[in-house]
Parts: structure tokens; C-alpha cells; sequence
């Protein structure tokens, strides 16, 4: 089964000299000149070729589609890689199209994107079992996934009268992720709480007597009863017991990326924003958790990432802001509140940035009243900051 969808455009004047052959074969019968018997038979054969090629070219030409993501930050220069195996007739000629979305950009600044996607066309000729390789440069322009919408083979006709399309079937597999920027969060120091907890912490008042994390020596001002006798006389030196340091923490960061039914002005410095406080949790291993309210195809109907920290769950909640498309679905917002709250494992820390309705603050409200405490991201072209809520006053967002 081939993996091309073949479209034939030909000339009308192609078909006009196909019936002029035919007549000059008779009328050669008719004057007995070998001339022109051997012109209309060599045009003919010319025809024949002509049509046997485009009915058989790209039949055993193989898009060899790897399964690729890379990731990249804004303005880093990635390429598209396209491998071509063709065990049929040589291609000649011919010229590759190739379509991709805004996410990337081509390299040649002379190039303009329509319809929000570029268009590139790139010489391609390819022998009989010959594979090659054709790299396509680009630089990253923006925050999203980009893939090749589409993959085409455009192949001129013998006598240039006309071309035939090979259109790749299927959706391509490369895809090349780019990271949101990060805009400055302003006042991340409450990030930094002193309360007592269960979540260990690297820099902590507080120690969990129940998880011992080694021993080092005594030293004076140590207390009697933190010694750690079997250790120190193995070792025939006082030694004292050290705990993991513990505090309440924990943060879960949720984004109303809507106002009403229509995507926020404010969705891209919301998602900057979110992708600096991510870089700041991971540097100060911090667990956190992150809600979008765009819809979802899996069992929780809006985007998210359960707790965690470290940088592999750094990466998947990067990869979460990079994917969030203002084309999606919105997941009304009071909605996803109302299922983080019921079905989720909630934090001790909520961070709300985006538009909040009288019904959202209702509910923080609530979540305050539980012992949750609440925050507001404000946001601006450049920069955010962090408030803590305050009740029951509504918040204002310049939207």
C-alpha cells in the first residue's frame, strides 16, 4: 500500500498532442513518408513513457518518519530532518514542499508565513535505491509544539506540461517542543515558608525526629540526648544524631487562562510566569502541582501535573506550559476548582493566577477557611507578582 495520495495536473495541450500523433500516424500510411511515421511513433513512445512514469513514480519511495521530540528554548536554532529511500524509478527534478506552523521559523528571513504556517520548497532528485537525507534548518520563534502539517513531492512532467503531487498520507511524527520564556516573579520569598510540616526541605527550622539522616561529630553546644551512642563508640568519638529538616510546603499553581468563554490577552504572561516560579521550585526542591483549565481527553478533564519536584518533573510541567494551546478547549474554571478540591491531592499553598470570578473567590473563600492559604499571581508584560488573598475583596485584572 503506498504511503503517497497521487494527484495528476496536466495540460490541456498535452492531450492535443497525443490526437495530433495519432493523425500524423494515419496520414503517414496515407503519403508513405517514413519521416513522419517515425515522428508521430517517437512522440507517441514520448507519451507513453511520459504516462507510464507518472503512474509508477513514487510507488516504492519511502518517507522514512521516525518517532522524534526535541525540546528547545525561544531562539534556538533546531532543523527538521526528512530521510527519503526510493527503491523505484529515479526521481528528477523534483522539488520538496513542506509545511509547518509558526512555533519555528526557516532560517531565510525572505520567507513569510500565510495562514499562521510557512511553506518551504526544497530541490529534490533521488536515484533508484538511493536514500538521502535532506536537513532543514530553523530557529525557534515561539512557545508550542510544531510538527509538519504537510509533506509533498512535486514532479514535473516530461515535456513540462503539467506535474504530478505525492502528498504524504499520514501525520508526521517529528515534533519539536519549545519552552515557554520565563518572565521575573516578583515576592517569591513566601515560597519559603518556616511552618513545621512533613515535607522535607533542604533549609528548615524544624527536624523529623522519626527520620534519622546520619550522624557528625559532638560538638558543645549539641544536647545531651541527641548523642548517638552505638555511633560513637564505633567510631571512639562523640557523635551527635542528624535529622531530615522538615516544613510545611508545597504549592499547587492553578491558571484561569479565560475570561468567560474566550482565551485571556493575559495567557502567554500567565504561562511565563508559571514556567519562572517552575524553574525557582526545582532550584529550592519544592514539590508543586500544576491545573490549566483547557480541556483534556484523559480521566482528569483539564491539563495537569500531580505533585512532585526534581528536574524530570521540572521537564514534564514545562512541557505541560509549552503544549497549552489558546486554539483548545476551555474547561470552565469554577469546574476544575471544584475537581482539584474533591479528586486531587491538594497542597497546603495555592497559587491562583488569571481572571477569578465572584464564584472562584467563593470558593477561595472556603479553601481559606480549611486552612489552605491562598495567593494571586498579578501579571504584566514583564514581570509578576505574588499577593497574598485577601478576603472577601475581588480581585481586578486589567484583562
Amino acid at each position: 500500500m503506498s504511503i503517497w495520495k497521487k494527484e495528476i495536473i496536466e495540460d490541456q495541450f498535452l492531450s492535443i498532442i497525443s490526437l495530433l500523433s495519432i493523425v500524423l500516424l494515419f496520414a503517414s500510411f496515407y503519403f508513405q513518408s517514413a519521416l513522419v511515421f517515425f515522428s508521430a511513433v517517437f512522440i507517441l513512445l514520448l507519451l507513453y513513457a511520459n504516462s507510464f512514469y507518472l503512474k509508477h513514480v513514487g510507488g516504492k519511495l519511502l518517507f522514512i518518519d521516525e518517532r522524534k521530540r526535541t525540546r528547545h528554548f525561544p531562539n534556538d536554532e533546531g532543523q527538521w530532518a526528512i530521510i527519503m529511500e526510493n527503491k523505484g524509478l529515479p526521481i528528477m527534478s523534483g522539488h520538496l514542499k513542506i509545511t509547518f506552523n509558526q512555533v519555528v521559523r526557516p532560517m531565510d528571513e525572505n520567507l513569510n508565513a500565510r495562514q499562521e504556517h510557512y511553506e518551504m520548497s526544497i530541490p529534490l532528485s533521488i536515484n533508484f535505491m538511493e536514500r538521502k537525507e535532506i536537513i532543514i534548518p530553523f530557529i525557534t520563534n515561539k512557545r508550542g509544539m510544531a510538527k509538519l502539517r504537510k509533506v509533498e513531492l512535486h514532479l514535473p512532467h516530461f515535456f513540462g506540461l503539467g506535474e504530478t503531487i505525492l502528498q504524504y498520507k499520514y501525520l508526521t511524527k517529528q515534533e519539536m517542543l519549545v519552552y515557554p520564556r520565563a518572565i521575573s516573579v516578583k515576592n517569591k520569598s513566601v515560597f519559603l515558608t518556616n511552618k513545621q510540616g512533613e515535607s522535607y526541605a533542604r533549609y528548615s527550622l524544624f527536624e523529623d525526629s522519626l527520620s534519622p539522616a546520619g550522624t557528625r561529630n559532638y560538638v558543645n553546644t549539641d544536647s545531651f540526648n541527641q548523642i548517638h551512642w552505638k555511633a560513637s563508640a564505633k567510631n571512639q568519638q562523640l557523635q551527635t544524631k542528624i535529622y531530615d529538616r522538615t516544613n510545611e510546603t508545597g504549592w499547587n499553581i492553578s491558571l484561569n487562562i479565560a475570561v468567560s468563554h474566550s482565551i485571556s490577552k493575559k495567557m502567554e504572561e500567565l504561562i511565563s510566569s508559571a514556567a519562572d516560579l517552575a524553574y525557582f521550585f526545582e532550584k529550592n526542591d519544592i514539590q508543586f502541582s500544576v491545573c490549566i483549565n483547557i480541556r483534556a481527553t484523559n480521566h482528569i478533564p483539564f491539563l495537569y501535573i500531580p505533585a512532585g519536584k526534581g528536574k524530570e518533573h521540572l521537564q514534564k510541567v514545562l512541557e505541560l506550559l509549552a503544549i497549552a494551546d489558546s486554539h483548545g478547549s476551555i474547561y470552565p474554571y469554577e469546574k476544575m476548582l471544584s475537581y482539584y478540591g474533591r479528586h486531587l491531592q491538594q497542597q497546603p499553598f495555592f497559587l491562583h493566577g488569571g481572571f477569578q470570578s465572584d464564584k472562584a473567590a467563593s470558593i477561595f473563600h472556603e479553601m481559606n477557611t480549611k486552612g489552605y492559604s491562598i495567593y494571586h499571581l498579578q501579571t504584566t508584560k514583564q514581570s509578576a507578582t505574588i499577593i497574598q488573598h485577601s478576603l472577601p475583596k475581588k480581585e481586578v485584572q486589567n484583562l
